[in-house]
């Protein structure tokens, strides 16, 4: 069968979750190729005892798989931790490795993953807890600051406007939260100079062209302080 390349995350389970309830995987993505399809490689990765979850992120088939994935580990050497483990401290490798693939192999056929129910419980675990975190720590403060939002379907984050920005505040791994900046308007520079401690992004599709800087991985509290002053010098 054809080989597929694929991204995945590790993800903890709800037995590991019961042991430790803030418990959370740090930013780390896997690269790697499988002869078989995506879910049939996620059992293999899972394995039966494991309290660790893998769950493959996307995946794609009718290409070299064995030449990109070695061409992605060189570019990546970089950021590896172990064999075909990297770090992803801004949460921007997914869309980098998509966007590779997009430029450099237009002929990959991207293909659907299976949903494990093992990793769909994981997946849901923490999910959960990043939602009721949204609603105790981020929902109080945008309010103190009059900012009006809406939360997001699936619980894990809030959309609000500012200006013309449009912003994403989404709740991560280990007690760690990201913002992302959009503009129609407003170039990477303004968003640069508008949000302090945001940063450039490495990755940007052109299905997101819009999107202009991104504060991540950073506690509640830097992300606030760089809300508050856009507030306090712009107004929402």
């Amino acid at each position: 069968m054809q080989n597929t390349i694929y991204i995945a995350e590790p993800i903890f389970s709800e037995k590991l979750q019961k042991f430790d309830n803030e418990a959370a995987f740090p930013p780390i993505k896997k690269i790697g190729v499988t002869t078989d399809l995506p879910d049939r490689r996620e059992k293999e990765l899972l394995g039966t005892i494991s309290p660790v979850k893998i769950s493959i992120v996307k995946a794609w088939t009718d290409v070299d798989a064995r030449k990109i994935e070695s061409m992605l580990h060189t570019i990546l050497d970089n950021s590896r931790l172990d064999g075909e483990y990297f770090w992803d401290g801004n949460e921007t490798l997914v869309d980098a490795v998509t966007d590779f693939i997009e430029a450099y192999h237009p002929e990959a056929k991207e293909v659907g993953v299976s949903d494990e129910a093992d990793v769909v419980a994981a997946t849901d675990a923490v999910q959960k807890k990043n939602s009721q975190r949204i609603y105790t720590e981020v929902i109080p403060r945008l309010d103190e600051l009059s900012i009006k939002y809406n939360i997001t379907k699936n619980g894990n984050g809030v959309r609000f406007k500012l200006g013309e920005y449009s912003l994403h505040l989404g709740g991560k791994t280990s007690a760690r939260y990201t913002l992302t900046i959009w503009s129609k308007t407003k170039n990477t520079e303004n968003a640069l100079s508008d949000f302090e401690h945001s940063q450039e992004l490495s990755a940007n599709g052109s299905e997101d062209s819009n999107r202009r800087a991104r504060i991540p991985m950073s506690n509640l509290q830097t992300i606030l302080e760089s809300i508050s002053k856009y507030v306090h010098q712009h107004g929402t």
